[in-house]
């Protein structure tokens, strides 16, 4: 089996922050794969005279520990996410999906036996939410927020859906009225049901913010018995990470904008964080599986970031399932008052309509897949030419 092709799909798609990539073979098997970057990059980057195509065309597909050293050595990727040093890994993340999709249907198993098998059935799900109100233009700095009845209501919702898990986007909003609607939200799901909350990006670069203030939130959300706090510091900050970590009544994660093991080992090594959040889309299914096993052995959880597409999902799955310390998966959430978003509405598409076969989720819990390779079958071409064509 070789390598004929490494193409990337839709790129008429407006503002696509998604781009969809497909590895074929010589006997016509398929693989699919994707990452969060900036579509026309993401096919420069690919498609280029000087791009990852010609690195792998003729090579063996099912040999991914091979291929993605002929893209690391023979294209000497940048490292790091868009905004933190360039997108060639983030491109080599979509090849190397599409790549292990395709071995797993060349030899007719799910990409998880290929790992040896899984240890559990089905992952729970946690809906990801955001406290930023989606029917209002976004904007980072003055966002527009739901209000604390629709808060509770969504919650509500969710919990009705099956749901045992919820995280908001909250950012830097912890004065006495977001603490109100906190404790209402306790209130309204219970004490069974789990709450996250990611600050995130751009909270953390806010002028004078440091890890006393981080300190600070982390200990007043105990009282809300919050499971984590997600991003509370710039992403590369391992010694900011570790003091809040250790000064913490509740856990502490981060990851979402890491993308080889490289960057991930010092806060592995150093007890940094209690949870990793490798994203399979960023970073790629063979370097998320050498984080998630070292942070297993560690002791460190890894919730993995991202619930923006089929393919990221069904990645998630097929990796968590074979580990031990793989306990959550991020899945898009919306209220019943956002379901007629654009947002919603493109979230939708791409975690149901864009794959034949998409991901199971049944009280709450995401089914492990049983057909091959990632288990979600071939793109849906009709759907993606529908979205270029809007």
């Amino acid at each position: 089996m070789k390598i004929t092709d490494v193409r990337v799909i839709g790129k008429g798609i407006k503002n696509g922050h998604t781009a969809l990539v497909e590895v074929e073979s010589d006997d016509g098997l398929v693989g699919i794969g994707a990452t969060s970057a900036t579509v026309p990059v993401i096919a420069a980057f690919i498609e280029g005279d000087a791009g990852l195509r010609p690195l792998l065309l003729g090579q063996d597909p099912t040999n991914t520990n091979l291929m993605w050293r002929r893209m690391s050595e023979g294209w000497q990727a940048q490292r790091g996410r868009g905004g933190e040093g360039g997108m060639a890994v983030n491109a080599m993340a979509a090849v190397d999906i599409a790549l292990w999709d395709l071995a797993g249907k060349a030899r007719g198993l799910p990409v998880y036996q290929l790992l040896g098998g899984a240890v559990k059935t089905e992952i729970m799900a946690y809906a990801s939410a955001s406290r930023s109100d989606s029917r209002v233009d976004f904007d980072p700095l003055d966002w527009a927020t739901k209000t604390n009845d629709e808060m509770v209501q969504e919650c509500t919702e969710y919990v009705e859906r099956g749901f045992k898990a919820i995280k908001y986007g909250w950012g830097n909003h912890f004065g006495p009225d977001a603490q109100e609607t906190l404790a209402a939200i306790r209130e309204a799901i219970g004490p069974d049901v789990r709450l996250m909350l990611d600050f995130g990006c751009p909270a953390y670069l806010q002028d004078g913010w440091n890890v006393k203030d981080a300190i600070k939130v982390a200990k007043l959300l105990e009282r809300y018995d919050i499971f984590f706090l997600e991003e509370a510091l710039h992403p590369y900050d391992v010694r900011g990470f570790r003091e809040l970590r250790q000064n913490s009544p509740i856990k502490i994660a981060t990851g979402e904008s890491l993308t080889t093991v490289r960057d991930f080992q010092p806060f592995i090594e150093r007890r940094a964080v209690d949870i990793v959040q490798p994203d399979v889309q960023q970073m790629g299914l063979t370097q998320f599986l050498r984080v998630a096993r070292r942070a297993e052995e560690a002791g460190i959880l890894c919730i993995p970031h991202g619930p923006w597409s089929a393919i990221l999902v069904g990645g998630h799955i097929n990796a968590l399932a074979t580990l031990s310390n793989g306990m959550i998966i991020e899945y898009p959430g919306f209220a019943s008052f956002e379901q007629q978003t654009d947002k919603a509405a493109r979230t939708h598409i791409y975690n149901h309509d864009i794959v034949e076969n998409p991901p199971v989720l049944k009280d709450g819990f995401l089914q492990l897949p049983e057909g091959p390779g990632l288990g979600l079958g071939n793109f849906v071409h009709s759907t993606i030419a529908e979205l270029e064509a809007a």
